[in-house]
């Protein structure tokens, strides 16, 4: 029998504790150990957050969005105008606690189009980003021999790519597990599309649509252990707010979907984005006049 993990014990205490349903048949095989950012991998960060705050280095009159947070908590990506087109930037601090320096454009050759909503695996070396490089929206792959080497130009993921919009893409920290929006189902922002592959030599496989979740959702955000899911949804009006979801093992379909309160002031809240240890979130809000980039935390217990 296999030994189930301090973060998996918490995750599946965590989810019967909030009456979930379904078959108890648990997947173990999803568990992403990638990264093991010291106490990340014996806690598991629940309740409220708080600590709401801007990331004051990177964010200015231009709007920054897409944004996500490096598994580790140390490494912050964004997109942002550079006048032309939208590009990709990040920054990196020592420790989490510390704030987020000024950033600058991710290194490597990136097409001559829009550049958005990028992330990273653990060990930092694929980066996913969607592009209209081809003139509709399509996911895209870039990788790197080392962190100290900039990005090889990237792939275009076109199994994915069914239609002229897909985006979101949020890789997993071990690079095995890539979820993402996609219009093949419904209009604005559309339906979350999961797909896995068995090791990272390997390409993604079409997607499969998330059941269970309401329409007009994309930019999500997969727990580790593929139980908790978050995502910004569009409401009547063009607002939007974050919303999580939770299911019982890989295996169901996702419900027991709940608004983050917290995070969600003025119904422009989104692309979210959690470390290993879900005790820290990045966001992209509205709040404070034009979009910039917050961060959060919690307790990890």
């Amino acid at each position: 029998m296999e030994t189930l993990s301090a973060l998996e014990l918490v995750a599946i205490a965590v989810l019967l504790g909030q009456g979930g349903c379904g078959r108890l048949d648990f997947d173990l095989r999803a568990n992403d150990d990638a990264t093991e950012p010291g106490p990340d991998a014996a806690c598991l960060g629940t309740g409220t957050f708080t600590d709401i705050a801007p990331v004051s280095a990177i964010n200015d009159a231009t709007t920054q969005f897409g944004s996500f947070l490096s598994p580790d908590g140390l490494t912050l990506l964004w997109d942002q105008s550079d006048g032309t087109h939208e590009r990709l930037y990040m920054t990196v601090r020592a420790t989490r606690t510390a704030a987020f320096p000024a950033g600058a454009r991710i290194p490597g050759t990136f097409p001559q189009a829009n550049q958005g909503d990028a992330s990273l695996t653990g060990d930092g070396l694929e980066l996913y980003f969607d592009s209209d490089e081809s003139g509709g929206s399509c996911l895209y792959r870039a990788t790197r021999a080392t962190t100290a080497a900039p990005f090889d130009p990237p792939v275009a993921l076109v199994a994915l790519c069914a239609t002229d919009a897909t985006a979101g893409a949020q890789i997993s920290a071990d690079g095995l597990t890539l979820v993402y929006n996609s219009a093949l189902d419904a209009a604005a922002e559309g339906d979350l599309y999961l797909t896995a592959r068995a090791d990272r030599g390997t390409e993604f496989p079409t997607g499969k649509k998330l059941m269970g979740l309401p329409t007009s959702i994309g930019y999500p955000a997969l727990s580790a252990d593929r139980l908790r899911l978050w995502f910004e949804q569009e409401l009547t009006g063009g607002a939007l707010k974050i919303v999580s979801a939770a299911r019982i093992s890989p295996s169901d379909v996702f419900s027991q979907l709940h608004d983050i309160t917290e995070l969600d002031t003025d119904g422009t809240e989104g692309d979210v984005s959690f470390t290993l240890d879900e005790a820290q979130v990045a966001f992209a809000s509205q709040r404070d006049g034009s979009y910039d980039v917050f961060t959060a935390s919690r307790p990890c217990l």
